[in-house]
């Protein structure tokens, strides 16, 4: 078998890059395929090949992310593919399981709402996607798990969980379905068995895989054993004494690659080493390799004197969130007034990257968040909740302004025009005690300043922009919210619908229609294929009155995020800057940089707090045999070990209060 591991204290991918040519010769890139862990990593590598080719032309390699490996890949080396259903689409295997919840709400002390019920089934959905990972059947696991000996409100959330045991899998069945992260487990051991019976002739390479269940590490087994196979690990530690590597716990930053080496029947010294650190990084990754050392060796502190390796990092400490913002982007703008140099914030705070963002722009330094955007928050989004919001408040004032104010509202003007519009309804209308409900009461406390003598306000008010007679106004946006105007409840499909058209209507301007502003960039694409989903997938859920849209978009859109790259302008013009990147540990983990910030490093932050889910404890998920909430531990910590390699400066930054509290 051909295992390698390049050391974490060089560019893992620009290693692989160097490599792979090393190998293949300057006229043979295009040969072969590069397995990664996810398709952000593939960007990456594609990146590391270019700074590598340096503007010459070459045919890269096939670069693979191993979750979309289909049957198509199968096949490309003789195997037949797997006869298997085709898997079911996001939207309706949640709206399906939200109906099941909602069947099942004497299991609860209220019956929830469908807004309660979806976060619910997006919460089996992750049980079933991990035990498919890990390879457990639910059915035969769950009756077992709970003990005799635990609280009996756990027997009643079992007896609960026979949706995902019994009834969602005869649902699959019947519909001729699978869940998605099963077929994908069939197809990657498919995939493993394909090239297990007839390797392939060409390169294959597995590079940057930290951690894997069985099907992971079945595909890895057959790249390592096939003829040109390469598998490429990243960080291996080959200081750790032999006894303490042999009993490493899931929180570990290195108990990931244990269980890749062991799985692969490899032991750690037959790991080939790519690549030498330099003097300083080698030092400071024996001082990271002691301090994470678990708690049954930490007498080998005492065994070894060794320099500390304290070179290249600093430490920020900030009194709060804003203030640790201010200086990261100060550190990093500095970072960039030296010539060449490329700097990068790691962290996993959304919040924190967001005002990292906000200030390098009074820098004039436009960085893209590549670690992507909470769906919720995109402006379209935004937009959607501040419409469904009005609606259901019956256009209060300050609701209903939020919605007008919004940068996507148009009504068929220009922006300016509308927000101008909207201004002088708000001073002419909305000010002081709140008109009746609806259009009609706006209108009739129109009507009534008028009758009382009150007059609009000079033009000039809103120069340049050229406001709309009141009335007009009122008439252009009463016709945009015609469509979401239901009296009484209706289906999901129909709310979702109108809703949509009238955010259309609410969008479009005098130059371009609302679907082009609504539905661009990745933002906009994301929220129209979920928009569509739903449309078609939540004919089956009860009928819900307009007021509930607000709180079931918030729980849809919860925990989505959107990626890929976005055209940011800053304020006077300037492009995303290429040399600054702003980061998920999932992206730091194969990043370079020669400054780099590690922010946020509070607890519940770094590392995240484990949670064993909603729906076993510990020993229950113990005894189903699912992994254990602190291998996430594990994995936090790999990427926080890594960054701190990743750089010949590191800076490690941590606000005194988050969130107000210490």
């Amino acid at each position: 078998m051909r295992i390698a591991s390049v050391p974490a204290g060089l560019p893992f991918l620009d290693e692989i890059a160097a490599r792979w040519e090393e190998r293949r010769g300057p006229g043979g890139f295009g040969d072969g395929m590069i397995l990664v862990p996810g398709r952000r990593a593939a960007r990456a590598l594609v990146e590391a090949f270019l700074r590598r080719l340096d503007g010459r032309a070459a045919l890269l390699p096939r670069i693979v992310a191993i979750g979309d490996v289909d049957e198509d890949e199968v096949t490309s080396f003789g195997a037949a593919a797997p006869d298997l259903p085709p898997a079911v689409e996001p939207e309706r295997r949640l709206a399906v399981l939200a109906m099941l919840v909602l069947r099942a709400g004497d299991a609860f002390a209220a019956t929830p709402t469908v807004d309660q019920a979806w976060p619910l089934a997006r919460a089996l959905a992750e049980l079933m996607d991990e035990a498919e990972r890990a390879g457990v059947d639910l059915r035969a696991a769950l009756p077992d798990a709970a003990d005799p000996r635990f609280a009996a409100h756990w027997a009643k959330t079992l007896e609960f969980l026979r949706i995902v045991t019994e009834a969602w899998p005869l649902w699959l069945d019947e519909q001729g379905m699978m869940n998605p992260v099963a077929r994908s487990v069939a197809l990657l051991h498919a995939q493993a068995a394909a090239w297990r019976a007839s390797p392939p002739g060409e390169p294959v390479w597995a590079v940057g895989f930290a951690d894997g269940f069985d099907d992971v590490c079945a595909v890895l087994g057959a790249v390592a054993a096939a003829p040109l196979g390469q598998v490429v690990l990243p960080g291996v530690d080959f200081a750790l004494a032999e006894e303490v590597w042999d009993a490493l716990p899931d929180t570990h930053p290195q108990a990931g690659v244990r269980r890749v080496l062991a799985a692969l029947g490899v032991a750690r010294e037959e790991v080939a080493r790519w690549g030498h650190e330099d003097v300083a990084l080698r030092a400071r990754g024996r001082l990271v390799s002691d301090m994470m050392l678990p708690a049954g060796a930490l007498d080998a502190w005492g065994r070894e004197r060794t320099p500390f390796g304290l070179e290249g990092l600093a430490r920020l400490d900030a009194p709060d969130q804003q203030q640790e913002a201010a200086a990261i982007a100060m550190i990093l703008r500095d970072g960039l007034s030296r010539a060449g140099r490329r700097v990068a914030l790691v962290t996993p705070d959304r919040a924190l990257a967001r005002r990292v963002a906000t200030e390098l722009l009074r820098y004039g330094v436009v960085a893209d968040d590549s670690a992507g955007e909470p769906l919720a928050l995109t402006p379209p989004a935004v937009f959607l909740r501040l419409l469904a919001e009005a609606v259901a408040r019956d256009f209060a004032p300050v609701a209903l302004l939020a919605l007008l104010k919004h940068p996507l509202a148009g009504l068929g003007m220009t922006p300016g025009n509308c927000r101008a519009s909207a201004r002088r309804l708000e001073r002419m209308a909305l000010r002081g005690p709140a008109p009746p409900p609806g259009l009609a009461g706006i209108r009739a406390a129109l009507a009534a300043k008028a009758d009382a003598g009150d007059r609009p306000e000079a033009e000039t008010a809103d120069r340049p922009d050229q406001p709309e007679a009141l009335p007009v106004f009122l008439d252009r946006l009463d016709a945009a919210l015609r469509p979401v105007m239901v009296k009484g409840s209706a289906s999901l499909p129909d709310l979702l619908t109108g809703l949509v058209r009238a955010a259309e209507a609410l969008a479009a301007t005098d130059t371009r229609t609302g679907a082009e502003r609504l539905w661009s960039g990745a933002e906009g694409h994301a929220l129209s294929r979920l928009m569509a989903g739903l449309i078609v997938h939540t004919a089956i859920l009860p009928e819900q009155e307009r007021d509930q849209l607000p709180a079931f978009l918030l729980s849809v859109f919860a925990g989505r995020m959107v990626f890929g790259q976005k055209v940011l302008r800053g304020r006077e013009g300037e492009a995303v800057n290429p040399r600054v990147a702003i980061l998920g540990v999932l992206e730091a983990r194969l990043h370079a940089a020669d400054l780099v910030v590690l922010g946020g490093l509070n607890e519940g932050i770094w590392p995240p707090a484990t949670d064993p889910g909603p729906w076993l404890s510990r020993p229950m998920r113990r005894r189903a045999g699912l992994p254990s909430p602190e291998r996430m531990i594990g994995a936090s910590a790999h990427d926080f070990t890594a960054a701190l390699l990743s750089a010949p400066e590191v800076v490690l930054s941590a606000p005194a209060r988050r969130e107000g509290a210490p």
